[in-house]
């Protein structure tokens, strides 16, 4: 009988952790985009965002990545999460004369959960993006 009154505890235990983990959500990375001053991140149950560069110059590789910064949730924490990243100035920042801007995100683990790219391509681009006349 005590077997059996273990099993339903332990039961009751693990179905109770199972319904807790939906409610918090999966985290998700769900795009990245230039709205100016800020590079703003859409995500969802997200710990950390960071924000990186591939310089410009001879054969950049992801392992030449620099790290910008970090952005900061403006949101509660949820379903529909909105970062921040305020863009350095232009015309002191030589980080950003770049082939490629993108996000990285973390769970609250600390795990990445992935990496998504502002949609532009080249140094042109992304500083016509990020510099350019609004």
């Amino acid at each position: 009988m005590r077997s059996l009154e273990t099993i339903l505890v332990v039961f009751g235990l693990s179905l109770a952790t199972v319904s807790a983990q939906p409610a918090a959500g999966r985290p998700k990375l769900l795009g990245v985009e230039v709205t100016r001053p800020n590079i703003v991140v859409h995500g969802a149950y997200l710990i950390r965002v960071e924000i990186w560069a591939i310089p410009a110059g001879n054969g950049p590789t992801p392992g030449q990545a620099v790290l910008l910064g970090r952005a900061v949730r403006s949101t509660v924490v949820g379903p529909k999460e909105i970062w921040l990243f305020r863009i350095p100035s232009c015309a002191t920042d030589t980080r950003l004369q770049a082939t490629e801007i993108f996000a990285q995100a973390f769970d609250v683990t600390g795990v990445s959960i992935g990496k998504k790219s502002l949609p532009f391509e080249g140094a042109s681009a992304v500083h016509e993006a990020l510099c350019g006349a609004p």
